[in-house]
């Protein structure tokens, strides 16, 4: 369908999506758990963090979506558009959870670290590596039936 070639493009998604698992991960386990580490000034540390992670997700996080969308677009009818599907609701969900959850929460913590923002931070970022990780299971189904 739309002249897509789903087997490359589940290629190609899986590799980013694998990418962005491992970021979100090490993320989670080791960047994020440093924050309460951290001494003043505060603010430059959390700006140049926001900054620096938005430059390395940025291009593989766009691809991880755009053939996201692609695979939703050339899967055939079975399998593939019921993965294709449950991909897609989980790109929502992880957007959905960055927007409105882990995004504002940066926001609230660029002045100075607060010990009940950084636990909600992490809380909140646990639920979008684990979503994240739900989404390399499915890239890698979608990989194994193509």
């Amino acid at each position: 369908m739309f002249g897509i070639d789903f087997d490359k493009l589940a290629i190609i998604h899986f590799g980013a999506t694998g990418f962005m698992v491992g970021l979100m991960w090490t993320i989670h386990v080791v960047h994020y758990p440093l924050f309460a580490l951290v001494n003043e000034p505060y603010r430059p540390f959390q700006e140049a963090h926001m900054s620096r992670i938005t430059a390395l997700l940025a291009l593989p996080w766009g691809i991880e979506v755009l053939t996201a969308v692609g695979l939703l677009l050339a899967a055939a009818a079975g399998q593939q558009r019921t993965l294709s599907i449950a991909g897609i609701v989980l790109v929502g969900l992880v957007l959905a959870i960055t927007a409105f959850g882990a995004a504002p929460i940066h926001g609230q913590l660029v002045d100075q670290f607060d010990a009940d923002l950084h636990q909600r931070l992490l809380r909140v970022d646990l639920i979008r590596t684990l979503m994240w990780s739900a989404r390399l299971v499915v890239a890698g189904w979608i990989l194994w039936i193509t």
